[in-house]
């Protein structure tokens, strides 16, 4: 069991990710017709291969409760977004990169995996499971015996084991696949030599322009058969993802003064209750909205709203009501007692995902603990065993703390013990063994009791705010009317811009999954019935709706506008700067001047003077020294450049940083791969329709 605990920490996504496929079958699929039991139950496409829902939502849940027994907690709302996304992208994954492992004929043999698993090349994983942690050595022969005891072990502990080598069979696919493409991309001497001339040659350069701005843009009219031109040639220019435009009117709930009124009557009635309870941790417990604080507290270390004079105050003593960041809050001193004002300790942890059900773990730990008071060292056996990697390199010493910093049975263990005690406490990061080598003097510190009432809306409160935001919706629920109503002062008019499908908040509002899912799902220009979050009921109007592809002429509208006219003014200028011998004749014809620019080359991202112009970076380079060009349209303006002078790349037989950059650069673009083949397959995301 212990084996398994720990292939199953080491392994992590590993095992729930990789390996998840394995067990899609396993799962009923009674649970999740009604989420996907429509005509359309499609989540998503990659080329011509479709991903339902059930399928989908299967792998999901098997991720999801592989995840829970490791952790042996339940998955919380974060965690199960994450999933949502690593689940999609492991799906991708094998679609367009296992097509390619099947067409290179990249597998792991019977072979290979038996060395993986208990071969002379075991995996790493596979070497950390089976250490001895005594002697630090790898030993082969408790694999063969684990194995052989699998059959022994309970179902969950073979699919565990299952899911195990399969991650570590794909995790070796992947790896071939990816030294293969690193192997295959490699700077060539050519081109090492080439990109060494481009970066060191060096041209001076003198110029012409005749900038855009010199002729204002409300001077150029441009028709429509001139927009419509424009806008064809740079298609590629608007190439965009699937985006919403969302415009949103926000109706806050807030406590009443009503609200208010009886949060305060309710905390001095319980007050006077509170004075005379003998049991003061039970009773906040069951009033208090937040939970007890058993924190022992010395006297330069008070809550906040406490004044310092009350830890001097008897026990029993009891505040007045106070109010504290939306909040009544009435604070009775209910102990005291002398602890050490700080604890110095050194422990050896065991990590496991059972607790506190892993006996075995406590009883190798009890073990540990009879070798140590029989002479054994403590810190070499922390070095040795100890999961904590952060204090075992010190043998397991944490040095000096304050009481509260630690989870609270080893914070309990230390502070309440005495030196010399070694105890062993469980908490939710396995086991501890625990030596108190010092404690410093003790003080007095005192254990406050608070009972808290919120400030919140009541029912009445939200009811009323549900009423106007649906009565906004019912009379503001087209375009115009919308459009019309957050024109004035009384409704405050939010937008959110370039929402994307995934995304699970907008500017100024967090968690609004579900409005991001009805913008995907609605037409331009409809209006949401009020959508409540928190404490805030939210009608939106659907502005804007961007597909995934190019965008319409219209929605680059303004963008097609100032290229056409940048166009224009080209043609323009360059009609103008035709048919001249020299500079100096051109900047006469033009009104302008000639200008210099130095460290000039084809490498080089930008040009003094003219800023990012790469078309004369490219034309610099190919034309010979006194060598005068045609004009060039660039992107702030039109160039006449000549070549001033050429200063050649010094000689050189040490061309190595140029080769390593080179494939530093072609390592990068590997890691592109994935985005490529989803390019070339063609991903089609739905799961907003679900999720």
């Amino acid at each position: 069991m212990a084996v398994i605990g720990k292939i199953r920490e080491k392994s992590g996504l590993v095992m729930v990710i990789i390996g998840v496929g394995m067990l899609a079958f396993l799962l009923p699929t009674d649970g999740i017709q009604g989420l996907f039991g429509g005509n359309d139950n499609s989540l998503g496409e990659i080329g011509d291969i479709e991903v339902t829902g059930q399928e989908f939502d299967q792998r999901l849940q098997v991720a999801l409760s592989q995840w829970e027994n490791q952790n042996q907690s339940t998955a919380t709302a974060e965690v199960r977004e994450s999933f949502k996304d690593q689940v999609w992208t492991e799906i991708i994954r094998e679609v367009v990169l296992e097509s390619q492992f099947k067409e290179l004929g990249i597998a792991v043999s019977p072979e290979e995996l038996f060395d993986m698993v208990q071969g002379s090349d075991p995996h790493p994983q596979v070497q950390q499971a089976f250490t001895d942690p005594n002697t630090g050595v790898f030993n082969p022969s408790q694999v063969l015996q684990f194995l052989k005891s699998l059959e022994t072990m309970p179902a969950e502990n073979r699919t565990q084991w299952l899911l195990f080598e399969d991650g570590i069979e794909k995790e070796r696919i992947s790896t071939k696949y990816n030294n293969l493409l690193t192997k295959g991309l490699y700077a060539t001497s050519s081109q090492v030599k080439r990109a060494y001339t481009e970066q060191n040659e060096q041209r001076t350069i003198k110029f012409v322009a005749k900038r855009y701005v010199s002729v204002n843009d409300s001077t150029i009219t441009v028709t429509e058969e001139e927009l419509k031109g424009y806008y064809n040639e740079h298609k590629s220019e608007y190439k965009q993802d699937a985006s919403r435009e969302i415009e949103f009117v926000k109706f806050e709930v807030t406590p009443s003064e009503a609200d208010i009124a009886e949060a305060k009557k309710w905390i001095n009635e319980t007050a006077e209750e509170f004075k005379i309870t003998d049991n003061d941790s039970s009773f906040v417990v069951y009033n208090s909205e937040v939970p007890l604080d058993e924190t022992h507290y010395g006297v330069g270390a008070m809550p906040l709203g406490i004044d310092s004079t009350f830890f001097y105050a008897e026990i029993g003593t009891i505040t007045d009501v106070y109010e504290q960041e939306g909040a009544f809050m009435v604070t009775k001193l209910s102990k005291t007692k002398m602890v050490p004002d700080s604890v110095k300790a050194r422990h050896i942890l065991l990590k496991t995902t059972q607790q506190p059900s892993d006996t075995l773990l406590e009883a190798k730990l009890d073990s540990i603990k009879s070798e140590i008071e029989n002479g054994a060292d403590f810190a070499e056996i922390a070095k040795a065993v100890s999961e904590d990697v952060g204090s075992a390199i010190e043998g397991g010493d944490l040095g000096w703390f304050k009481e509260g910093v630690m989870v609270p049975t080893f914070n309990d263990a230390c502070f309440d013990g005495k030196v010399g005690d070694m105890v062993i406490v469980p908490s939710q990061f396995g086991f501890h063994l625990i030596e108190v080598l010092e404690q410093a003097d003790k003080v007095k510190k005192i254990q406050l009791s608070t009972v808290t009432r919120k400030n919140v809306p009541s029912n009445e409160t939200f009811d009323a705010a549900f009423a106007k935001a649906s009565m906004f919706f019912t009379n503001n629920s087209t375009t115009e009317t919308f459009t019309k109503a957050t024109e004035g002062e009384e409704y405050a008019k939010f937008i959110a811009t370039e929402v994307k499908v995934s995304d699970k908040n907008i500017p100024g509002m967090a968690n609004v999954r579900e409005l991001v899912r009805w913008s995907f799902n609605n037409d331009k220009g409809s209006v949401s019935a009020p959508f409540q979050f928190d404490n805030t009921f939210v009608v939106a109007h659907l502005a804007e709706v961007r597909e995934e592809g190019t965008a319409t002429m219209e929605q680059v509208e303004i963008q097609v506008e100032l290229g056409a006219k940048r166009k224009k003014k080209a043609a323009m200028f360059i009609e103008e700067m035709k048919g001249v011998a020299s500079l100096d004749e051109l900047a006469t014809k033009t009104g302008g001047t000639v200008e210099s620019a130095p460290n000039v080359n084809f490498a080089a991202y930008a040009i003094p003077g003219m800023g990012q112009e790469l078309r004369i970076n490219g034309m610099a380079s190919t034309l010979q020294q006194g060598q005068m060009s045609i004009p060039i349209e660039g992107q702030t303006g039109v160039f006449v450049i000549q070549i001033e002078t050429v200063t050649p790349a010094a000689e050189t037989t040490d061309y190595s940083a140029i080769k390593t950059q080179l494939n530093q650069t072609n390592s990068a673009v590997t890691g592109q791969l994935v985005e490529a083949l989803k390019d070339k397959y063609g991903v089609v995301d739905k799961r907003y329709k679900f999720y």
